[in-house]
């Protein structure tokens, strides 16, 4: 058994999605006033959202709550010590457009190295998460092209995962958001540590915070590699 945690760490001056999303900032809380005697430290959370760090991002992020699930409501059966599937695709080798790099379903194809059953979470792993605490995390992540995400969708994932803040082309959009959430695919990004692994199947353990009525969720996610 080899723990790898796929989970990016958070901190102050971490990388940002940019306004509206508020950066995350840790703050000394004074004491209470409530207490004698003991003398606690304690520490508050400032600009937490439901994407900060690695994140469980449901359909109701794209569709809203009035039309999908609230990401409470993701049965912890479907996230806990299940099977997922890890697709090795070599960054240096991907096409680019501008400074991004893509994933094509051709790269996909290529790519696969056994076959992923129907219901089944894929990740995707191609070194980017090593470029988390620099400056261009975001702005030269890879994306998927839009066959791509087609390509995937018919094998009908529960979880697309991957090692990149962004699934689609954030500067020239393909339309990768909708065909995701339409089909009800829950995106776990951006996770870190992929690269790691050397196995095709693994377990994946994921656990999002339990805030109610949210359309994602923050998560630590936990891969579980048999040697």
């Amino acid at each position: 058994m080899r723990i790898i945690d796929a989970s990016g760490p958070i901190y102050e001056g971490m990388w940002s999605y940019g306004k509206p999303f508020t950066d995350f900032k840790l703050t000394e809380l004074y004491e209470p006033d409530w207490i004698d005697g003991f003398h606690p430290k304690q520490q508050g959370f400032e600009g937490f959202h439901m994407l900060t760090g690695t994140y469980m991002s449901c359909p109701a992020h794209g569709l809203g709550l009035d039309k999908s699930y609230p990401a409470h409501e993701v049965p912890l059966e479907k996230l806990f010590n299940v099977d997922a599937y890890v697709i090795n695709i070599d960054l240096e080798r991907m096409g680019h457009k501008g400074n991004r790099p893509f994933i094509t379903s051709d790269d996909i194809k290529k790519a696969e190295r056994v076959s992923i059953p129907p219901e089944s979470p894929v990740l995707f792993s191609t070194g980017w998460g090593t470029h988390w605490g620099e400056k261009d995390f975001c702005s030269r992540a890879w994306y998927f092209t839009k066959d791509a995400i087609e390509y995937l969708i018919a094998k009908k994932p529960f979880i697309l995962g991957g090692d990149t803040p962004y699934f689609d082309n954030i500067e020239d959009e393909e339309g990768n958001w909708s065909l995701l959430f339409d089909n009800n695919v829950i995106i776990l990004a951006p996770l870190v540590n992929l690269e790691k692994i050397k196995s095709p199947k693994v377990k994946l353990f994921a656990a999002p915070l339990k805030i109610l009525n949210t359309y994602g969720l923050p998560c630590r996610v936990i891969i579980n590699e048999s040697e």
